[in-house]
């Protein structure tokens, strides 16, 4: 039975987790992004229709490039674990005696000696494809389930980015002046930040005034590194 399958008997257990990072830290970087850029250009420019338009092509830049990212990362670490398995399958084919050693040092490491590491040992190396799989897991720290599907998460990354992102642009379409949209776009902002933070407490638990002080005090710091940047601009005589 497969590690996921287990997982599933166990609600409390989601296994919607080997997601969590794509969403968190797109939607987190969608509206670190948006809130720090708009800060920043509404310190610096007057004009609405130009903060908009610049912030529409933030976003929809930065989420493009978060998601072609991830789908580029996912897809290096799949390749790599192929990689490593066909080295492993030749270590096992050519070079057996020095595997087993392997997995005797591995399974005596745990705790096991005697006749019942004989025991394992000789069950694992019987079966070929779990001898492979333990090499990969115990010797080399990877694990063919972490590796997701590249567009799949591509795509998670990209979407969590817009839905981090576009709320804070929200108010400088609807409401004027740009005083009062920047206003809004922050409380936006905060709302997207704690709402993060809820979702990341939905799943790992703990304090969950922690995880969401956490993430918005994150949010606010780039948002005032944004600022101050716009402020430098204008101190610049950049408008």
């Amino acid at each position: 039975m497969a590690a996921s399958e287990i997982a599933a008997k166990e609600p409390e257990h989601p296994n919607s987790g080997n997601f969590l990072r794509d969403i968190v830290f797109g939607a987190n970087d969608g509206v670190v992004t948006a809130i720090g850029f708009l800060v920043g250009i509404a310190g610096s420019v007057s004009d609405q229709g130009i903060i908009v338009l610049a912030g529409v092509l933030t976003i929809v830049a930065g989420a493009a490039s978060m998601a072609l990212g991830n789908y580029l990362g996912v897809k290096s670490q799949k390749e790599f674990y192929d990689q490593m398995e066909k080295i492993e399958r030749w270590e096992m084919e050519h070079k057996p005696e020095i595997e087993k050693q392997e997995i005797e040092e591995i399974y005596s490491k745990i705790g096991f000696s005697g006749r019942e590491l004989a025991l394992l040992v000789n069950k694992v190396t019987a079966d070929k494809e779990l001898w492979l799989k333990v090499m990969m897991r115990d010797e080399l720290g990877l694990s063919r389930e972490e590796n997701g599907s590249p567009v799949f998460s591509g795509l998670i990354m990209g979407v969590f980015y817009l839905f981090g992102g576009i709320p804070p642009l929200l108010p400088f379409i609807f409401l004027e002046p740009v005083g009062r949209a920047l206003i809004f776009s922050i409380l936006m902002a905060i709302g997207v930040m704690g709402f993060i933070g809820f979702f990341r407490w939905f799943l790992n638990k703990g304090s969950l005034r922690g995880k969401v002080l956490e993430t918005v005090v994150i949010g606010v710091l780039a948002a005032l590194i944004g600022f101050l940047a716009g402020q430098v601009l204008l101190f610049l005589g950049v408008r």
